[in-house]
């Protein structure tokens, strides 16, 4: 890195540069983006399921005349963990920015829509103590149609997360905003009892801010006595690594960093990781810990995810391998714009960059047995997309 200045070209050479760059990049930043809103034009990808009067009925439910509320409810791994506590019969209230396109996501269904802007902590102080008082429950739930009786608020699931990654929007949503919530349940009016928290893997290692931000926030929910609570770090989402999947579906290759065995992981599906989250609030072995938690696949290198994918699609496997010393090389030219040409915006850059190396040479991988969760494989995955097309999402 010490020749990077030596060479330095003009700024406006370097952008120009760095714009064929940032591309590769967005291949590893998907991992960041835990919260990440759907096309809500579009039918879910989850497994059916649709909230009948049944299940509203039955008193027998787990979650039955509770409340459970849903921060980051519209993102990939909120709108699973909704589904699932409708499924368990908890009146559950998704907490979203915009109800009227909320509503037409059909995985939202069965929980009560309510806008809140979670980083306005007097709105959330206000909004719990109404949720607490028996107001903005799902009007058809468990018999509670124009009957405002409280329900004890018993699970406050935080799937908050920057999608971006730099340093404002980390410490403003993963720790800000996060800490709202727990304050505002914790209030004697409220007393929420669980607290889950959707957090990351790679906090073990934190080199980055979205990850010094969210052990920020892990450090206040240990400090707090009101609330039990349970930290889930999934290793990797499905998602995360189905990103090159529309482009080999245009016939394009595979971009593969170093060998395409640099990494390995074991990503766990939503629907699992949404399934242990609320099992994490009611499993007293569970509260108080850290619960690292991936899916049931061995050790996955990014080449045998791509070879699968190619399968799953049935065309020839092909790649591109791009040498991970380029991460390096470009981190090292912006931070040397970052230090001579002083702005936030250069630092922004540079914090991406250091996300693309991170997700490009860390492994996101847990081979502890009791830390492996669930029943679908990424080959299911793979064969799911490859039949019905893959959900589409942008970053929140």
């Amino acid at each position: 890195m010490a020749n990077v200045a030596a060479f330095a070209p003009a700024p406006s050479n370097i952008i120009s540069k760095l714009d064929n760059i940032m591309p590769l990049f967005d291949t590893t930043r998907m991992m960041v983006s835990s919260s990440a809103a759907v096309s809500t034009n579009t039918k879910p990808y989850f497994a059916e399921y649709t909230c009948s009067d049944e299940d509203d009925n039955d008193s027998n439910l787990i979650g039955s005349f509770k409340t459970a509320i849903i921060a980051g409810a519209t993102g990939y791994i909120g709108r699973a963990v909704v589904r699932e506590c409708v499924a368990r019969g908890y009146n559950t209230i998704s907490l979203v920015r915009d109800a009227t396109k909320a509503s037409l996501d059909e995985a939202l269904s069965g929980s009560s829509l309510v806008e809140c802007d979670v980083q306005n902590v007097g709105e959330v102080q206000r909004l719990f103590s109404e949720i607490a008082s028996g107001k903005h429950a799902y009007s058809t739930s468990k018999g509670l149609e124009g009957n405002a009786t409280p329900l004890p608020i018993d699970i406050v699931c935080s799937c908050l997360a920057s999608a971006s990654g730099i340093e404002s929007e980390v410490y403003a949503i993963d720790y800000q905003a996060t800490l709202n919530l727990l304050n505002a349940g914790r209030e004697p009016s409220v007393s929420a009892r669980h607290f889950v928290l959707l957090s990351a893997f790679c906090c073990r290692n934190p080199l980055l801010k979205l990850q010094q931000a969210k052990l920020k926030f892990e450090d206040k929910l240990h400090e707090q006595r009101d609330m039990t609570y349970s930290i889930v770090r999934p290793t990797a989402f499905f998602k995360s690594v189905s990103g090159q999947y529309e482009s080999i579906m245009d016939g394009n290759s595979y971009v593969l960093f170093g060998d395409g065995a640099v990494t390995y992981c074991n990503p766990i599906a939503e629907t699992d990781l949404a399934t242990y989250m609320c099992n994490s609030a009611i499993d007293e072995k569970q509260w108080g810990r850290i619960l690292n938690v991936g899916g049931p696949d061995e050790p996955l290198s990014n080449k045998m995810l791509a070879e699968m994918m190619f399968r799953a699609i049935d065309k020839p496997a092909k790649f591109v391998y791009v040498p991970t010393e380029i991460f390096d090389w470009s981190i090292g030219m912006i931070e040397w714009i970052a230090k001579n040409f002083p702005s936030q915006k250069w630092e922004d850059v540079l914090e991406t960059a250091k996300i693309g190396k991170y997700y490009a040479v860390e492994d996101m991988l847990t081979t502890e047995e009791e830390e492996k969760f669930g029943t679908i494989k990424m080959m299911d995955h793979f064969e799911k997309i490859a039949r019905e097309g893959q959900d589409p999402f942008t970053p929140v």
